[in-house]
């Protein structure tokens, strides 16, 4: 008889496994655990996610991006921010990090708005880029339902993005607070 139940992932749930360093000593509770960790993922279809690699995290309010970036010994500062000013979520902020950065309300986005507002897609509503060697940042859409706004004008290519800058999307409106550009990068500081 076939089977058939779709097995895509989309409804399984995730696994978290810690990884212990090797050489060093287990504890005995630790002892007894792991012979069942190393039956977990027989058979099962859900990904194996690694503590502190990806996926939500125990960090507080450190996103997935900069947990694994920080757990690998990376750089990843912070180059700008965005700032709610309007809608769910009102007054607080959020990091931009150097490089392209996926803005949306799930965990894996490096620019993560869960703030309330459902009407923001969960992934790539919008891209907002960081580029170090011309020390430009640029705004673009998602390819999502969202329609993104910069200073009222819709985002249908890559945009110039400056300090100050009011940006829209879902029910929620933005100020773009620059740190890096022409008289600052954390390349100068090395």
């Amino acid at each position: 008889m076939a089977n058939d139940k779709k097995d895509d992932n989309a409804s399984a749930p995730t696994r978290i496994r810690e990884v212990k360093p090797a050489g060093k000593p287990m504890a005995p509770r630790e002892e007894q655990l792991k012979p069942m960790q190393q039956e977990i993922g027989g058979g099962s279809s859900a990904p194996t996610m690694i503590r502190g690699y990806g996926g939500a995290s125990a960090g507080g309010g450190m996103n997935h991006q900069a947990m694994s970036d920080k757990d690998a010994g990376g750089f990843d500062p912070v180059v700008g921010w965005l700032v709610i000013v309007e809608g769910p979520g009102r007054g607080k902020v959020v990091n931009i990090y150097a490089g392209m950065n996926s803005l949306g309300r799930s965990a894996g986005q490096r620019i993560r708005v869960d703030f309330g507002d459902a009407t923001i897609s969960g992934e790539g509503a919008a891209f907002i880029t960081f580029e170090p060697k011309r020390r430009t940042f640029h705004i673009n859409h998602g390819g999502k339902a969202n329609i993104v706004y910069l200073n009222d004008e819709a985002v249908l290519t890559p945009m110039p993005l400056t300090d100050g800058n009011a940006i829209a999307i879902g029910e929620s409106k933005f100020r773009f607070v620059q740190l890096c550009g022409p008289d600052f990068t954390w390349d100068d500081m090395k």
